[in-house]
């Protein structure tokens, strides 16, 4: 059984605490509604089995504590809920190119690269960083082709 199939809601018993979203101010509201449809089908398809709460960012990258500049974060603690942040802008890197469903899905596909690595964490996965970051791409697009196979 894979990573995500384990959480599927008819394969995992145990009881979800849910996924929260927080918005920055500025956001497409196009993208937001698209935030939220993939919010009900991610809630409707699997467990949470920690709470986690995703911050939508009005940016084009999020800076790590190092100082890099990603295209998604997941970071976990000890006493509250684990986060990641998605930034919501994807213009630059299209330059032109992209249609808006296709910023739509490479913003989606990242929440899904970060909801991976939250899925290893709950796992207590003992892999290297190499590892969890190649588990986490082969996912990125398997989960988005589910969804559009099957939208809420």
């Amino acid at each position: 059984m894979n990573l995500w199939q384990r959480y599927e809601k008819t394969n995992c018993a145990c009881p979800s605490q849910g996924i929260s979203f927080r918005y920055e101010k500025g956001i497409d509201q196009d993208l937001r509604n698209s935030f939220l449809r993939f919010s009900r089908w991610l809630r409707k398809k699997y467990v949470f089995p920690v709470h986690l709460t995703v911050y939508i960012l009005n940016r084009e990258k999020v800076r790590l504590r190092n100082g890099a500049l990603v295209y998604g974060s997941f970071r976990w603690y000890p006493h509250r809920s684990p986060r990641i942040r998605v930034p919501s802008k994807a213009e630059a890197e299209c330059s032109g190119e992209c249609t808006l469903d296709e910023i739509h899905e490479m913003i989606l596909s990242s929440l899904v690269h970060e909801i991976t690595h939250y899925y290893q964490w709950v796992s207590a996965l003992e892999q290297t960083n190499a590892d969890s970051e190649r588990q986490a791409n082969y996912y990125r697009f398997r989960i988005i082709d589910q969804y559009y196979a099957d939208p809420v």
